[in-house]
């Protein structure tokens, strides 16, 4: 661009002085010499010649200008960007928050901490952390989530929809997660299910499906998913698949009566139950008059005999 512009100057000028000298001045009808002495052809060289130097004077200058205020930008730009680096190497990276038993748990060796409770996070579903009870696996594989646990008689489990929809008891003794986050828990990944069974003889057993799943609020917690039973207990949740949570006060089981209330428990009840582990803590056997209020697991000890521990426990199927 400042090229082209001294080419115009100077065409400017030749055209000017060429004017000047096709034009004849005169005053009172008297031609005047002097005002047609620019158009002396050596005078008119110098004076082009001069204009050029001028304009590459001009140029020279503008163009140093120029380079100075780029090289300044250059050192403004590298500083800024040094400047960056050294902020983000002072800021330590961030760490992912453990939606899982095996991410809270695993050390920097390799191994798994403690069985504690952790806090997880799973922003997709809940808006919020909350507090997970984490079991290390007895075989020494990945680690479990507690969803629920009876070992005593000391919480009550006779309860109604909202307190099982969000959770209760005490995450190291007696407690239900809550529909909500075991909800939350299934449908982040998919999970497997482990029943640990204990009798009053401390005689243990345990049923395991390869797959398990429940639905939102909106279908009543439904159990939409469950796989293939394996272990020594005896399976008695398969009977429950595709039945909707039903509690005390909300009747959704395929029952012309209330499950729960006949139950005195809370559970995936059909019509009613093969299994009914938030029953009532019977301590052993009972009588016939309490047929089916226990914590029972009827494909092992029966109808008419409540446990003494049990646990439901799930992890992810597929960890990645």
């Amino acid at each position: 661009m400042s090229l082209r512009f001294q080419y115009l100057c100077i065409i400017f000028g030749h055209i000017l002085c060429a004017v000047n000298c096709c034009v004849s001045l005169q005053i009172n009808s008297q031609p005047v010499p002097f005002l047609a002495y620019p158009c002396d052809e050596d005078l008119l060289k110098s004076a082009v010649n001069k204009v050029e130097e001028l304009l590459s004077l001009k140029l020279e200058r503008y163009n140093l200008h120029m380079q100075g205020e780029l090289m300044a930008m250059k050192e403004q730009f590298l500083h800024e960007i040094k400047e960056i680096k050294k902020n983000q190497e002072s800021v330590p990276p961030a760490t992912k928050k453990p939606s899982s038993c095996t991410e809270a748990m695993r050390q920097e060796n390799g191994k798994y901490a403690e069985s504690g409770v952790y806090e997880l996070h799973l922003p997709e579903f809940l808006q919020q952390p909350f507090n997970f009870y984490c079991l290390r696996d007895p075989n020494g594989g990945e680690p479990w989530t507690i969803i629920q646990r009876r070992q005593s008689n000391d919480t009550d489990f006779y309860r109604d929809w909202v307190e099982y929809e969000h959770g209760f008891g005490d995450l190291n003794a007696n407690f239900f997660l809550g529909l909500d986050k075991i909800h939350a828990l299934t449908h982040s990944r998919s999970h497997e299910l482990w029943f640990q069974l204990e009798d009053f003889q401390n005689e243990k057993r345990f049923a395991k499906y390869d797959n398990f799943t429940i639905g939102n609020a909106q279908n009543k917690y439904e159990l939409i998913a469950l796989g293939q039973y394996s272990g020594t207990a005896g399976d008695s949740f398969s009977y429950h698949s595709g039945s909707k949570f039903s509690t005390k006060d909300s009747d959704n089981d395929k029952s012309s009566g209330n499950c729960a209330v006949y139950s005195k428990g809370a559970w995936w009840y059909k019509n009613c139950y093969d299994s009914n582990l938030n029953g009532l803590y019977l301590g052993g056997e009972y009588p016939k008059s309490q047929e089916g209020r226990g914590v029972e697991w009827s494909h092992w000890r029966g109808v008419f005999y409540s446990l003494k521990y049990v646990h439901m426990a799930i992890r992810p199927k597929y960890y990645h």
